[in-house]
């Protein structure tokens, strides 16, 4: 996200760079410009120079190398290949011996110079002298627009992007904390799923004590009622044995004392306060 500003703010310090430049068509004056195109022929001239050295030296290397390995008596191992000076890669080159030290952000760093010595050739000065000075102006200004409006467009684009991270964010945050909720309500679910399995486990237990309990319960049911025909019995016998003996006593008073009168009692009576009362 941050290199996403680093470049929204490098197009906006163009664009201020560039329409500062519009502003002052007349900065650069014709002396400056036949200087800067000297200044680029040497550096062209001096760059070319040190091309021929370096092939040298590399092609120089190269026949050392060819000549070591072509030799049968040297014992010497052969080694990897070597990176000459003309090399364009820089993967294994420490930064140190990089030319760029600075970056474009650095208050020290002289954009110009850099512009001119990496942007300017010598074939864009002989386009651009063949142009009108404001068709130059309206090319850089309608650049400029474009950049500007890129620029906006790109800033819309991050501030959506900020805004959809944002949600994200958000959303994440929502989603952790209901999935916190429903780790704690597995935990519940599991606690009250345990209990339910005891519970499950206890009635499984009292259903086969009572499958075992159901015969035993069946056999005494037909035992009380087998008591309970014999109690009737019993009560009529007993009933039988009171009459019987009531009847006896009766008998013997009779033959005792011929002159009472006995035909009042009855077994079903009871004496209350000195009279023979129904029992209720």
């Amino acid at each position: 996200m941050h290199s996403k500003f680093q470049i929204v703010f490098l197009c906006l310090t163009l664009i201020f760079t560039l329409s500062d430049f519009i502003r002052t068509p007349d900065a650069l004056s014709q002396r400056e410009l036949l200087r800067r195109i000297k200044q680029q022929e040497s550096n062209k001239v001096g760059a070319s120079s040190r091309t021929k050295d370096s092939s040298l030296k590399a092609i120089a290397l190269e026949s050392e190398q060819e000549t070591t390995q072509s030799d049968p008596k040297s014992k010497r191992k052969r080694t990897d290949p070597l990176i000459s000076e003309t090399s364009d890669s820089t993967d294994n080159i420490p930064l140190s011996a990089l030319s760029f030290k600075k970056s474009f952000w650095d208050e020290k760093f002289t954009h110009l110079a850099y512009g001119r010595t990496n942007n300017y050739f010598p074939i864009d000065d002989k386009l651009l002298s063949g142009r009108q000075l404001s068709s130059v102006q309206e090319g850089l200004l309608r650049s400029i627009h474009q950049v500007e409006a890129s620029s906006l467009f790109l800033v819309g684009r991050l501030e959506a992007s900020e805004r959809k991270e944002s949600k994200a964010v958000s959303d994440l945050v929502a989603a952790n904390k209901e999935i916190e909720q429903l780790r704690v309500d597995l935990v519940n679910f599991a606690k009250v799923k345990k209990a339910l399995e005891d519970k499950e486990t206890e009635l499984s237990t009292l259903k086969a004590e009572m499958d075992e309990l159901k015969p035993k319960a069946e056999g005494l049911s037909a035992r009380c009622q087998a008591l309970e025909g014999e109690k009737e019995e019993l009560t009529d016998q007993l009933c039988s044995t009171l009459k019987e003996g009531f009847q006896l006593a009766l008998d013997q008073v009779k033959i005792l004392h011929p002159d009472i009168d006995i035909s009042s009692a009855d077994i079903t009576k009871e004496i209350v306060d000195g009279q023979l009362i129904e029992l209720s």
